[in-house]
């Protein structure tokens, strides 16, 4: 680790990668002068003219002047436009829909994705708890899909890009069930879509730094506002570099993020160019413990949570993305508009990790009184290229008693991956899980391998009209064609062809109440062959939905309830005739269940959000006896969040908040229903205090250190949720 330093501020460079941030650099020195405007330790509060410090003007957004890819004042966004590719208010949408917005980001001082989705409804944001790779999210049960810009993200489960930073993000919308009829082939249980920050009309300038516990460190940057004092050419540059420890021993987590973007803009046309550069190095915090001891009852007693079984000199977790991105709007006239999205990634990740050999009936080594396990070893480099484009040509018009949005699109993706690395179960030493020896492994004749290169496309055709008529009755009605297909050198490409749809009525009633329903459609490629060499066909997906939304005109309250009930067909299972990996697809998951969620803001200066979930997915088919009828793993039945956050003053000195928060995760299940992890309260707290320019914070999420499984899996590991991580922040703005 090497440091630059400037006054009191230390920058960190990541070794193996030389980012220039030369532009961070040279505002340093204003974080140096405001250090001397730090006010007086005062019951009086000093005005800006004492300090010297100019008080920055609030901007204010109206809810007719929000843009879905703009500014969100407070927790209460109106508009999204991940559920139709359209700016629509969500009132509209036929389909649940939640947007996380920077402020509640920010006040949360979330420091991952997870992080961000934990109080949304039917989201468990922390399924297979602490993970330095990777966010898990499951909506509804199933897997979440990841977006950004409206664009997909992650191909893989893992190892395709470098894990997002929440800072440089403007929202996040999370699209609840079914939408290939928007984005082609992904999961049935929802997207989850995020929107990165984009360059701002109005200049606004800020430097933050952290501390906390684990020993972490972190800077942020953030500038934004017009080229030159032109009014048409403006710029964005966004700054992120971490040096963080965490819960698990010899485990570090560090990034830098460079993030520029211009924006030249019109009376009719804006084109948006962005890139990015991310250095993430990384151990895996996950070690896949037994489950005795964790879980269940162990002779030598409880493992401790922060337990490494790996190698603290071979373990890395490392990727370095570079991504450009360019988001093209021009208007025709009052009726036609062009839309196009595209990016462009490279990604190449370094993993090397030894871990618990725990997937076993008895997973100790014998003779041991169970306390020592094997390691497995596996490393890998991969090397993964992804393009993405969408267009779309939008036309709004009117007849007598209708008014139409109507959308004709076509998008394409193009996903290349190389893997290459060696690793093999036992080759590492065993351990002592109660009390770990590192000593070097010999890895010396250990064959390596070549995958052949993997090659994913997509095309796809999609066509939409949103028809309002009489003023309270919304359509939304939608259909898409696509052609996926995937190969790997040396063999033929296996090409799924599906046609799906999104369908849906809502009704506006004048107080604000929108009862709607809705259907839609999913498709999901899934590769190989069963023993005959017949090619898997797609999974599909469907759902039912109904619910009603408020949102009453002009004010900051947004309510929501839906119920829902959603299949998974065509999903793999043991083929009963076959061999040990041959299978069929005669699994069937289905998922129904409740969702409530509800944003306020009251007059006296007090923000609330809440949610409650209630999930039934279910193995409704399957080969496995022991799963057939059961909960999916790592899925509660029951989900509850509350977050308040307060600003006050304490006499005559204004600028203080004060935040809390509490979820409760219900108990859950492995696939077989023989492992129970018991359910959880955890708490969330915030203390901050404004003055100036200045913005002071003190966060702590699971404020009572409360340690917990987040999930036991069937095949014999468990997976550890987050202990308190607490950070004290202090911002300039300028």
């Amino acid at each position: 680790m090497q440091a630059y330093s400037c006054d009191k501020v230390a920058l960190y460079k990541i070794t193996g990668r030389k980012i220039i941030v030369a532009a961070i650099i040279a505002v340093m020195p204003q974080l140096s002068m405001a250090e001397e405007l730090l006010p007086e330790t005062s019951v009086k509060e000093t005005s800006a003219k004492e300090t010297g410090v100019e008080q920055l003007p609030e901007v204010k957004v109206s809810a007719d002047q929000e843009k879905t890819n703009g500014v969100v004042n407070g927790y209460v966004a109106k508009r999204a436009k991940t559920a139709t590719k359209t700016d629509t208010p969500i009132i509209e949408t036929p389909q649940s829909i939640s947007v996380i917005t920077s402020d509640q980001m920010r006040d949360q001082n979330v420091q991952s994705i997870q992080d961000a989705l934990r109080y949304s409804a039917g989201v468990v944001a922390d399924q297979y708890g602490l993970d330095s790779r990777s966010d898990n999210i499951s909506i509804r049960g199933m897997d979440g899909t990841q977006y950004l810009d409206g664009l997909r993200q992650i191909n893989t489960y893992y190892q395709d890009i470098a894990r997002p930073d929440p800072f440089t993000l403007e929202r996040i919308e999370i699209l609840r069930g079914p939408s290939s009829m928007l984005f082609g082939s992904g999961g049935v249980g929802g997207v989850v879509n995020l929107g990165t920050k984009r360059p701002q009309e109005a200049a606004q300038n800020e430097i933050g730094v952290s501390i906390g516990n684990y020993d972490s460190k972190r800077i942020q940057a953030d500038f934004t506002g017009p080229v030159a004092d032109t009014d048409n050419l403006f710029y964005r540059l966004v700054f992120v570099g971490r040096d963080n420890g965490t819960q698990v021993d010899h485990t570090e987590d560090k990034r830098v993020i460079v993030a520029p973007s211009l924006t030249w803009k019109n009376d009719k046309t804006t084109v948006t160019l962005l890139a990015q550069i991310q250095r993430n190095e990384v151990n895996s915090t996950n070690q896949f413990l037994p489950i005795s001891g964790i879980l269940t009852p162990n002779p030598n007693g409880k493992i401790k949570h922060d337990t490494f079984i790996g190698d603290p000199d071979t373990d890395k977790y490392n990727t370095d993305s570079t991504s450009f991105s360019w988001l093209i709007d021009h208007q025709f006239n009052d009726t036609f508009s062009v839309h196009q999205n595209a990016r462009y990634n490279s990604s190449k990740n370094t993993y090397n990790v030894l871990y618990g050999n725990v997937f076993a009936a008895d997973p100790f080594v014998p003779g041991t009184n169970q306390r020592v396990i094997n390691r497995y070893v596996d490393f890998s480099k991969i090397d993964t290229k992804k393009f993405n484009i969408d267009n779309n040509l939008q036309a709004k018009f009117s007849t007598d008693r209708t008014t139409h949005t109507a959308l004709f699109g076509v998008d394409y993706s193009r996903f290349k991956q190389d893997r290459k690395g060696f690793g093999d179960a036992g080759l590492g030493n065993p351990i002592d899980v109660f009390n770990p020896v590192y000593t070097p492994v010999d890895y010396s004749g250990v064959a390596s391998y070549q995958n052949p290169t993997a090659y994913q496309f997509q095309t796809g055709v999609y066509l939409q009209d949103q028809i309002k008529f009489d003023q309270h009755w919304v359509a939304t009605l939608g259909l898409r064609h696509d052609r996926a297909s995937s190969k790997s050198d040396g063999s033929p490409a296996i090409v799924d062809k599906k046609t799906t749809g999104r369908y849906g009525l809502t009704y506006l009633f004048d107080n604000g109440w929108a009862p709607y329903v809705s259907y839609a459609e999913s498709f999901q490629p899934v590769a190989g062959t069963d023993r005959s060499g017949k090619v898997f066909k797609p999974q599909e997906g469907e759902q039912y939905e109904l619910g009603v939304k408020y949102m009453p005109e002009g004010s900051k309250t947004k309510f929501t309830a839906a119920i829902f009930d959603l299949t998974d067909k065509n999903r793999l299972t043991p083929d009963p005739s076959g061999g040990p990996f041959d299978s069929i697809q005669k699994a069937e998951v289905r998922s129904r269940g409740l969702e409530l969620e509800a944003a306020t803001s009251f007059d006296n200066r007090l923000d609330l959000i809440a949610s409650y979930s209630y999930t039934n997915a279910k193995y409704n088919k399957s080969n496995v006896l022991t799963e057939k009828g059961n909960q999916i793993e790592a899925v509660p039945k029951h989900l509850a969040t509350v977050w308040a956050i307060k600003h006050f003053a304490i006499g005559d000195i204004d600028g203080f908040r004060a935040g809390l928060g509490v979820r409760y995760i219900g108990e859950s299940y492995d696939s077989t229903a023989t492992f129970k992890t018991p359910d959880v309260t955890l708490f969330d707290a915030m203390l901050g205090f404004d003055r100036g320019a200045w913005r002071y914070a003190l966060n702590a999420s699971n404020l009572t250190d409360k340690e917990y499984v987040a999930t036991c899996l069937s095949r014999g590991d468990c997976w550890l949720g987050p202990k308190r991580v607490a950070t004290a922040t202090a911002t300039y703005n300028f």
